[in-house]
């Protein structure tokens, strides 16, 4: 869904994240500031969820800050870690894992 004012929301659903680091959602720097990644991540019994909340600065050599919360986890989710980072003309929202086989499932505000 994009709002006249640019203002998009969107989904992404990644059902194989394996070892090593995957985007697992990306907004255009072009057009989006800042963006509110609304994530699930599982792999059997372990959940979390939370919220990473990333802006860009813009420049032609972008900085990106982020931060993670609102999280609530169940198990043990520690073998993923998310970041975000701006990769072209993209941020991206990444998870690195230590084990394969997690499902990420993701909603994207972007402003």
């Amino acid at each position: 869904i994009t709002f006249n004012n640019g203002a998009t929301i969107t989904n992404q659903i990644n059902t194989d994240v394996d070892t090593g680091t995957e985007t697992i959602a990306s907004v255009a720097t072009a057009t989006h500031d800042s963006a509110f990644f609304d994530f699930v991540i599982k792999k059997g019994l372990n959940v979390r969820s939370g919220t990473v909340y990333a802006c860009h600065d813009g420049d032609t050599t972008p900085l990106v800050a982020f931060t993670e919360t609102s999280t609530q986890d169940l198990g043990d989710t520690s073998d993923v870690t998310l970041s975000v980072v701006i990769s072209g003309t993209n941020m991206e929202l990444q998870a690195t894992t230590t084990s394969d086989n997690w499902s990420v499932k993701s909603l994207i505000r972007a402003i």
